[in-house]
């Protein structure tokens, strides 16, 4: 397991409970619950089920069993699901008509989603908008920094903030990584045009000659090179924009970990402008561009 998975390990355990967060095979605490009493949890971030796996994990469940119990909490005369989304899918396959479950009744609603990406991101990874998804509605929800959602599932801040850059790619580029045609390497590489247009001509070329990281890499930074016919500082990309416009912006947005793009005028005149997602956002920025003096 590596140290990435022992930080979420024990971050749901924390939630949960040891119990909850450990597979055990008696399901120590667990009672059988029908399925058709579980309502699914809707802040769920995974969407998409990858078919290979439910299929393995069908096939367990139909030799084996439930081995690790879900976890639910009580909704009137039903049960919402905190988590066990793939069990529970899998167990209605299987042709189960119950299955294990932990009944808490300490979660509140704000804490729905936090347990439900932990979990994925613990036993089996959200493709990465989802993941980019989930951290957002995060930020929004429960107003955290993307400090705080970086420590809550054990990543750093600036992997958390590599994520949610995706998000800001056409919904084509996005797609493509969602269905595996392109892996998030080639989507940050991509990312690294400024108009849209570039990356979905670029994305094309990248499916169609099935071209590594490196190579799109290559084919970005030739597309943003400057023009022969003008070099030095002022000199244009094919995009209009000048090269060191697009390595600032880059430059800033690792720094600060949000989306910022530069306008740049004549006579070096312009603004940079610094995108927030909520006030926790904005006061991340505050203190990292303007500290409070010490008192």
């Amino acid at each position: 397991m590596s140290t990435e998975q022992r930080r979420l390990g024990r971050g749901l355990g924390s939630l949960l409970g040891s119990s909850a967060a450990t597979p055990v095979g008696v399901n120590e605490g667990a009672t059988e619950i029908a399925l058709d009493r579980i309502v699914p949890n809707a802040r769920q971030p995974r969407k998409h089920f990858d078919p290979v796996h439910m299929e393995e994990l069908v096939s367990s469940i139909q030799r084996h069993g439930v081995l690790q119990a879900i976890v639910v909490r009580p909704l009137g005369d039903r049960f919402e699901l905190v988590s066990g989304e793939r069990r529970t899918r899998a167990a209605r396959t299987a042709g189960r008509t119950t299955i294990p479950a932990v009944v808490r009744s300490d979660i509140a609603d704000d804490q729905m989603l936090e347990l439900a990406l932990v979990e994925n991101v613990q036993r089996q990874d959200l493709d990465a908008i989802e993941r980019a998804q989930a951290f957002r509605e995060m930020m929004s929800a429960l107003s955290l920094t993307q400090e705080q959602v970086a420590d809550m599932v054990g990543l750093k801040r600036s992997s958390v903030a590599n994520l949610l850059r995706l998000l800001d790619l056409p919904e084509a580029v996005q797609t493509a990584v969602q269905r595996g045609l392109i892996s998030m390497g080639h989507a940050r590489a991509l990312a690294g045009l400024p108009q849209a247009d570039d990356q979905l001509g670029l994305l094309n070329r990248v499916v169609r000659e099935e071209m590594s990281v490196r190579d799109t890499e290559k084919a970005v930074a030739e597309r943003i090179r400057p023009k022969s016919v003008g070099k030095g500082v002022g000199s244009e990309s094919a995009t209009g924009t000048p090269p060191w416009v697009t390595e600032l912006e880059g430059r800033l947005r690792e720094a600060l970990g949000t989306k910022v793009s530069l306008n740049n005028q004549p006579g070096f005149k312009g603004s940079i402008h610094i995108e927030y997602y909520n006030r926790a956002d904005l006061e991340r920025l505050l203190d990292r561009l303007a500290p409070k003096p010490m008192v």
